[in-house]
């Protein structure tokens, strides 16, 4: 089943952002990911949330996005990531 990651960033510190983004996208490809939105601009929203970046991967399924959200060598970028943005990540079965 397929699995998705959907993260809501809220960047702090573009310059270093744009170096974490450079160094994360090569992974996503190794856990057989693919992103279908990255960063797109909002169109619309009916509440409150207005996020500033918005990504969503598509993993064939959940060991892949579980391996690339949960891997030992990737734990580095990931804290890059919180520590350069203001981020929440969710991972979502889908259909």
């Amino acid at each position: 089943m397929k699995t998705f990651v959907i993260v809501d960033n809220e960047i702090i510190d573009k310059k270093s952002y744009q170096a974490y983004i450079e160094a994360i996208a090569p992974t996503v490809e190794e856990f057989e990911g693919t992103y279908l939105i990255r960063g797109g601009t909002l169109l619309f929203s009916d509440s409150e949330w207005n996020p500033d970046r918005v990504v969503v991967i598509e993993f064939p399924d959940n060991n892949s996005a579980m391996g690339w959200v949960q891997s030992p060598e990737l734990a580095k970028l990931h804290r890059k990531r919180r520590r350069y943005a203001k981020s929440k990540m969710i991972v979502v079965e889908g259909l």
